[in-house]
């Protein structure tokens, strides 16, 4: 089980399914390594116990997942798995909260794999693929760490296999556990 920490722009209730790519272990440990440097700098934030992934979409309505998830998982097993790059940091501002990530490089490949991955799950793909370090964070905590990130060098590789589907516990709470309820494989290299 996983542990989903609050996110001001992201609703988990008992009809959630959030679809995201799970980075390498190296990845998830510099995450942590990061999110720790975080904590020691502006002391506790929100998102500081949440997974390191990218997140592809979200979806808050049950039925239209269920009803077509055979469809997504055949048009991810025909897209192929692709290579992707994290490679320094950025920023988001949002109405008045932060949230600093690690990017990803996005290639020719992974260009087009996240394109098909919108034609796939609809517009809600991010259009920024990312692995976040701190959400939600204010005007005053995000300057304090910005200064630490932004020169900050990070560099880290990894090829995709699949996208996971979370699901939230049926009850309306953040730092719930949530669940695997499925996974859709991209296709292998031959």
């Amino acid at each position: 089980m996983k542990m989903l920490s609050q996110n001001q722009n992201t609703k988990i209730n008992s009809q959630d399914y959030l679809l995201v790519i799970e980075p390498s272990e190296e990845v998830i440990s510099e995450i942590k390594r990061f999110k720790a440097k975080a904590l020691d700098l502006i002391g506790p934030f929100r998102s500081f116990k949440s997974e390191a992934r990218i997140t592809v979409n979200h979806y808050d309505d049950n039925l239209r997942f269920d009803g077509r998830a055979s469809v997504y998982r055949n048009m991810v097993n025909q897209t192929a798995f692709f290579y992707i790059n994290i490679c320094g940091f950025d920023y988001f501002e949002h109405q008045n909260s932060y949230t600093i990530y690690a990017k990803a490089e996005l290639n020719t490949d992974s260009s087009e794999a996240f394109l098909k991955l919108r034609n796939i799950f609809g517009f809600d793909v991010r259009n920024t693929p990312h692995v976040p370090i701190a959400r939600a964070l204010t005007f005053s905590q995000f300057t304090v760490l910005w200064d630490y990130f932004k020169n900050l060098k990070f560099e880290c590789s990894f090829y995709t296999e699949e996208i996971v589907v979370l699901t939230a516990p049926a009850v309306v709470a953040y730092h719930a556990t949530v669940e695997t309820k499925t996974e859709f494989k991209f296709k292998s290299a031959v």
